[in-house]
C-alpha cells in the first residue's frame, strides 16, 4: 500500500511541477523543481491559481 501512495503522490508531484513550468516558476528558484519538497510546489502553484484568479 505504501507503493501505492508513493507513486500517486509522485504522479502529483509531477503535474505540479508540470503546471508550474508552464508559468516558468523554475526561474524563481536556483534548485530543479523535482528538488523541492512537494508542499512547496503546492504552494506555489496555490499562490499562482490565486492571482490568475484576480486578473
Amino acid at each position: 500500500m505504501n507503493a501505492q501512495l508513493s507513486t500517486k503522490g509522485e504522479a502529483k508531484k509531477e503535474e505540479l511541477i508540470q503546471e508550474l513550468l508552464k508559468f516558468g516558476i523554475f526561474k524563481k528558484y536556483n534548485k530543479q523543481l523535482y528538488e523541492l519538497p512537494i508542499v512547496v510546489l503546492q504552494k506555489e502553484f496555490n499562490h499562482l491559481r490565486g492571482e490568475l484568479k484576480n486578473v
